[in-house]
């Protein structure tokens, strides 16, 4: 019986596990998503074309220690924000006299009569705005501390830790615990980012030590978390990477690709990949499962497994390496219902595509 052969393209959607896993990976003309991947994304590191490889992110960056707002010192503890004296750090005594307007001043993230919620970050801007966040709302100080006008942003969202933001240009983006947002420093435009996408690794997120940093060459938010993986949020095209910046290796799962029908085991016979010019060995493996979502979390298992420098053998039925170039057609003879292609490197490398011919092969019981 003839084979049918794909054409698999790179994953051009990220990472995303929230929506539906498509049946062909890449079958049509339209960017789908990876149900994993790690150090990998759409601009590689190889060459400026936009077709996937391998990539490496940046390390956190550091803030300073002091926040500065209108020449003033600030510090917070609970729900309490002290500014001292204008032009003068040391002074935080404060005073009645309601003329001295450059004295010190002690304020709070509240409406007049309530009490204010625990501050857990204060972002400053141009001395014009001063944002500040709870664990669960947001606010922004327009001007003075002392004279100036307070207003209540959001009462539902705030921030998970003391540095889960970056200001770039006007635009704050920030970590909440129910994914990332952005919004401008004056408080307008709050709004969540690729909500129907963002990974469910970053919702419901506790880690006061994250660190967000934006990096113009990349277009795009670091979001460095304190364990795991992290994560990298290309802003320019609205997609999730993983990434982990104490690994070279990268890793990608290509699928979950159906082998068989509703009611018959898949054969796959051939498998013919070809990588660019320029890159370090890829290695291939077959990952398989009973269903789609088997495949994808058997896949997703061998690469933690395998950048722990654990044993991944259970998981995989076959495995070859690619070089550079055109390379030979390999011929896994693997059955299965649905199986992922999972794609590694210790060194950098860029996609140019995968084709994999499927013949059915046995009832399904």
């Amino acid at each position: 019986m003839p084979g049918k052969t794909l054409n698999i393209l790179f994953p051009a959607a990220g990472v995303v596990r929230r929506l539906g896993l498509r049946a062909e990976a890449g079958s049509r003309r339209k960017a789908y998503a990876t149900p994993w991947a790690v150090n990998v994304r759409l601009e590689g590191s190889l060459a400026s074309r936009m077709r996937g490889g391998s990539w490496t992110p940046i390390a956190a960056g550091t803030r300073p220690t002091e926040i500065r707002y209108q020449d003033r010192l600030l510090t917070f503890s609970s729900n309490a924000i002290t500014a001292t004296r204008m032009g003068d750090d040391s002074d935080t005594t404060l005073s009645a006299d309601v003329s001295d307007v450059m004295r010190p001043a002690l304020f709070q993230f509240s409406y007049g009569g309530a009490v204010g919620g625990d501050v857990v970050a204060l972002v400053p801007h141009k001395d014009a705005f001063l944002v500040g966040f709870t664990a669960d709302e947001t606010w922004v100080q327009e001007g003075s501390p002392l004279t100036g006008r307070r207003r209540r942003i959001s009462d539902e969202v705030g921030i998970i830790g003391a540095d889960a933001w970056y200001v770039n240009h006007d635009t704050v983006y920030f970590l909440s615990s129910h994914g990332l947002y952005s919004m401008q420093v004056d408080g307008s435009d709050l709004e969540p980012l690729s909500e129907d996408t963002i990974p469910e690794e970053l919702t419901g997120l506790d880690d006061d030590a994250c660190t967000l940093t934006y990096n113009h060459a990349d277009r795009g938010v670091y979001i460095h978390l304190s364990s795991g993986v992290s994560w990298f949020f290309d802003a320019a095209r609205e997609q999730f990477w993983p990434f982990d910046a104490e690994s070279d290796d990268s890793h990608l799962l290509l699928g979950p690709l159906r082998l068989g029908a509703l009611d018959q085991y898949g054969l796959l016979e051939t498998l013919h990949g070809i990588i660019a010019s320029g890159s370090d060995t890829v290695t291939w493996h077959i990952v398989t499962g009973e269903t789609a979502e088997e495949a994808a979390a058997n896949g997703k298992a061998a690469i933690t497994a395998a950048l722990a420098d654990e044993s991944y053998a259970s998981y995989v039925s076959e495995s070859g390496d690619w070089e550079p170039g055109r390379s030979w057609t390999e011929r896994p003879r693997v059955r299965a219902m649905w199986a992922c292609l999972w794609l590694s490197s210790a060194g950098d490398w860029a996609y140019e595509g995968v084709t994999m011919t499927r013949i059915p092969f046995g009832e399904y019981r």
